[in-house]
């Protein structure tokens, strides 16, 4: 039974006002490969389209046949525009359609009450000035690299009810979020996150290449910026676990990890700093981002960095992104820690709007065809 044209225009003014009303800053896309794909033949099919109708002939029309037509008899330009608005209509429609094709979705929490085994652990992010700079022969920047292989981890840990905490540090540290248990959202969290925290972007030294391989919405710049103070860091870290313990009813004694993605290019060894954390049976794991192994320079260079020769004397371990097996090991190596009892209070819901894009575009669709044909109907055969 068809609805009456009231229902239908109530109907679409709430769609309307629900998609006005979304937080786009928000929305997140689960296929936009497919999207990006049938947007590219959809181009194409539009560009034959036009190109035909710019180059070849009408039917049944000649150069110099016919006769001149006066403006006067013209369509005006206000009747033009109603003869093509409704293919502006039908545009708008491919357009929204293609976006719900993308599966859009909004990430939110839900409250839920119950115990839930849990490995904690702070993943502590590099995003010096050094981070900006290219990985050889590879177009991309090292900060690039970190933040694929980091986001690859995370997807093995999915479902693993891993408690994190996120960090970024460059000359300071800067907590992103504190614990969670949320994998949904914290993984859009370390998606979001800056690759490079900075005074000033500047090339590397000695390049022969003046560029920096970072987008310029995954720059923060920040005028105390400006060394890779990991020292500073860790003690943050050491803080911020102990404040965790405390809060968790003194289980000092609980086996954790802190996880540093960096390229090891540090100002100074932390020692001290990786005691401490020996100390409090915290197990430091780094997923290096060698440069080293590229072939960028000689057999002098192939020592690895003291950061990293530092790192298994207390009872830490390194991933090589070089080496395809690292990431499966550092997953192992997290998964080997003792489980810790947590109350578990909220956590991600994944809730997809890909709806309210398609109704748009129906409802375009629904308006745009008949009015296409109407206004064929009365103004296609005049000049």
């Amino acid at each position: 039974m068809l609805i009456e044209w009231s229902e239908f225009v109530s109907f679409l003014t709430v769609q309307v006002d629900e998609l006005i009303t979304t937080d786009f800053a928000q929305i997140r896309y689960g296929d936009m490969s497919l999207a990006l794909a049938l947007a590219f033949g959809v181009g194409i099919a539009f560009l034959f389209t036009l190109s035909r109708l710019l180059i070849r002939n009408r039917k049944h029309t000649r150069f110099h046949s016919g006769h001149f037509v006066a403006v006067k008899f013209r369509r005006r330009a206000f009747i033009r525009a109603l003869y093509h608005f409704p293919k502006v209509i039908l545009i708008l429609a491919v357009v929204v359609l293609l976006v719900a094709l993308s599966d859009p979705f909004l990430t939110a929490t839900e409250e839920v009450r119950g115990d839930v085994e849990s490995r904690v652990r702070i993943d502590l992010v590099d995003t010096s000035l050094s981070m900006a700079w290219e990985f050889p022969e590879t177009g991309k920047s090292r900060a690039e690299i970190a933040r694929d292989a980091h986001l690859q981890f995370l997807d093995m840990r999915r479902d693993k009810n891993d408690r994190v905490s996120l960090w970024v540090f460059s000359s300071y540290p800067y907590m992103v979020d504190d614990f969670i248990l949320d994998d949904e959202l914290y993984y859009f969290q370390v998606v979001d996150a800056p690759y490079v925290t900075v005074k000033i972007l500047a090339p590397q030294f000695r390049s022969t290449r003046d560029e920096i391989y970072v987008p310029p919405d995954k720059v923060r710049i920040i005028p105390t910026e400006g060394n890779t103070n990991i020292i500073r860091a860790l003690q943050s870290v050491v803080k911020h676990f102990d404040g965790d313990a405390l809060a968790a009813g003194g289980r000092t004694n609980q086996h954790r990890a802190v996880l540093i993605i960096t390229d090891a290019d540090v100002d100074e060894v932390p020692a001290a700093e990786f005691q401490a954390l020996k100390q409090r049976n915290i197990v430091p794991y780094v997923i290096y981002i060698n440069i080293r192994e590229s072939g960028s320079g000689g057999p002098e260079v192939q020592e690895p960095p003291p950061l990293i020769d530092m790192l298994r004397e207390f009872g830490g371990d390194y991933f090589d992104v070089s080496d395809q097996d690292s990431l499966a090991r550092a997953y192992e190596a997290v998964d080997e820690l003792e489980a810790t009892r947590f109350e578990l209070t909220h956590r991600a819901v994944r809730t997809p709007i890909y709806p309210r894009f398609l109704l748009i575009s129906l409802a375009l669709l629904v308006v745009g065809i008949p009015a296409g044909f109407v206004a064929e109907l009365i103004w296609g055969t005049n000049p």
